[in-house]
């Protein structure tokens, strides 16, 4: 059994943000691509599988435990995060009561090459692997080991396991570099419409493009978790990927997920050629994220022609300071000139910001607050930054947190030790501008009479304002 356990909708497949869904502004669920990687696989070596999102699917324990017992697995995949760590513990209890000889295996960024020390802050009695790494590579072998014996556990990178009840740690040496080994997620076992572009009302399906990251923000899991170098799909099996979920299971919205999608210009420039000069060119949209410093507008003209229609941009802060001590390595003149290059071609922006670092002050906030609604951007995420273990930041401030971030997520709790704002303070901040933002007379005048809204993509953005409204006001 590969699944996402019933609970609050985080995106667990998503290892560098691991995101609270319900309780953002404007994110959308993206598809569960890390279990249909290990679902195409292990068919592959003929596992019989399952796969199921359950906080996707809106269902519950009682749900899952009809399954189980049905089922009756060899072994259960489980995604965990950052905010949702202690609760899937507290679940793969009740599994282990039921039948304690079912294996456990659980995939997490914080378990990216851990130490001893890690381990004691966890009940990790019911657990029997834990993956840190890339699963889609690291699953699929590790449960042939288990199972067939092919290979020994021993020798598996990436993960831990149990000796004798003592913990055991494979540390990660190498990333793989072929990433066209990866056979295509299997979509006929996820439910492809519950992922929604809410914009276009259609599902939305994840397209790995790249892996890695050259950049050094000090907040950021990508080149801990998936290395400094860009490691880059073939064009080739890109557009297969693309064409197969076209043509087999109708879906015309993609997300294309890279560290930073725009980081390889001549990647972003041969992928966009490929569906300008075939029969996709004006039938698919997708969305891709980048950076200030790493776009111009021969590219962002470009990606237009391609079908892109949202660019997500981190510009963190409107405070050159705190990006100069966050290690963004942009400034605020980057984030103006880019978004008026974006908006003059017409795609919408997705603006990320961060607050809460430990060295920021009332005044650091209200630069951001500032730039916030000077770049007004067409959706905005406002996020207290999160010490994810393994960063920089982590590093910096870990015996003033004592590991209290686990458990926790960024919009619910302050997570950084901070040495000039309270915990009030940032959360207050933070509601303060999410609701001055989206409530403007301008902001929601400009989305109602949007030519190219429909009355179904009204609806969703009636929803995402319902949220906003609950979890704010």
């Amino acid at each position: 059994m590969l699944i996402y356990p019933p609970g609050e909708v985080y995106q667990r497949g998503e290892d560098r943000c691991q995101i609270n869904v319900n309780a953002s502004v404007a994110n959308a669920l993206r598809a569960c691509n890390d279990l249909g990687y290990i679902a195409s696989a292990l068919k592959n070596k003929n596992f019989s599988v399952f796969l199921k999102d359950y906080p996707a699917e809106k269902l519950k324990i009682t749900d899952f435990f009809n399954d189980f017992k049905r089922e009756k697995p060899d072994a259960i995949f489980i995604s965990t995060t950052n905010g949702s760590i202690f609760y899937d513990l507290d679940f793969i209890k009740e599994i282990k009561k039921i039948n304690k000889e079912t294996v456990i295996i659980l995939k997490g960024a914080i378990f990216y090459n851990i130490s001893q020390e890690f381990i004691n802050n966890f009940d990790f009695s019911n657990v029997d692997f834990l993956i840190g790494a890339e699963s889609e590579f690291i699953a699929p072998l590790l449960i042939d080991a288990i199972f067939n014996k092919n290979e020994e556990i021993t020798s598996i990178q990436g993960i831990a396991y149990k000796n004798n009840n003592e913990w055991e740690i494979n540390k990660l040496e190498a990333f793989p570099d072929n990433l066209d080994d990866l056979p295509f997620p299997d979509r006929s076992l996820m439910k492809n419409s519950l992922y929604i572009n809410p914009d276009t009302n259609r599902p939305m399906a994840t397209i790995t493009i790249s892996k890695g990251c050259p950049f050094d923000c000090i907040y950021c899991l990508s080149p801990v978790i998936s290395g400094k170098k860009i490691r880059v799909r073939s064009i080739n099996s890109i557009f297969r990927e693309i064409s197969e979920c076209f043509s087999k299971y109708n879906i015309k919205d993609f997300f294309f997920k890279s560290d930073t999608f725009t980081a390889d210009k001549n990647l972003v420039t041969e992928l966009c050629n490929r569906i300008i000069h075939s029969e996709l060119k004006g039938k698919v949209n997708w969305v891709a994220n980048s950076r200030a410093n790493t776009l111009d507008e021969e590219t962002i003209i470009k990606m237009k022609e391609a079908g892109c229609s949202m660019i997500a941009i981190g510009y963190e802060s409107g405070s050159d300071e705190s990006l100069l001590k966050m290690k963004k390595n942009i400034s605020v003149e980057d984030s103006i000139r880019i978004t008026a290059l974006i908006k003059k071609h017409k795609i919408k922006i997705f603006g990320f910001f961060l607050i809460g670092f430990p060295w920021e002050t009332e005044k650091h906030l209200n630069l951001t607050k500032e730039l916030i609604f000077k770049l007004d951007t067409d959706f905005i995420e406002l996020s207290i930054v999160t010490p994810f273990f393994g960063t920089e930041l982590y590093s910096s401030i870990k015996e003033k947190i004592n590991n209290k971030i686990f458990g926790k997520d960024s919009f619910k709790y302050l997570i950084s030790s901070d040495n000039y704002l309270s915990e009030d303070y940032l959360m207050n901040f933070r509601k303060e501008v999410v609701l001055k933002y989206h409530l403007r007379f301008k902001y929601i005048i400009k989305k109602l009479f949007n030519k190219n809204l429909t009355f179904q993509v009204f609806l969703n953005y009636v929803k995402y304002g319902i949220r906003l409204i609950k979890n704010y006001l």
